[in-house]
């Protein structure tokens, strides 16, 4: 099993996005996490835990599932 931020990294890399993109195409889907760029920066280097409810919504926005975690 990969951890969550490995594959975070990795996608938003491979798609050429942005962590930017990324939190507006969260909160586009979501409203309620308002997300934003230093949260996610913190998930993306470990040094926060992401969510249920973060981590289902930027499944969506990445388009991964939970294989891609493993």
């Amino acid at each position: 099993m990969l951890p969550a931020t490995e594959v975070i990294k990795r996608e938003l890399k491979r798609q050429g996005r942005t962590q930017v993109w990324a939190v507006n195409k969260m909160n586009e889907m979501n409203e309620n996490l308002k997300m934003d760029t230093v949260k996610l920066n913190c998930i993306v280097t470990g040094r926060r835990k992401i969510t249920g409810d973060e981590l289902l919504t930027l499944c969506r926005v990445l388009d991964l599932s939970i294989e891609d975690f493993y």
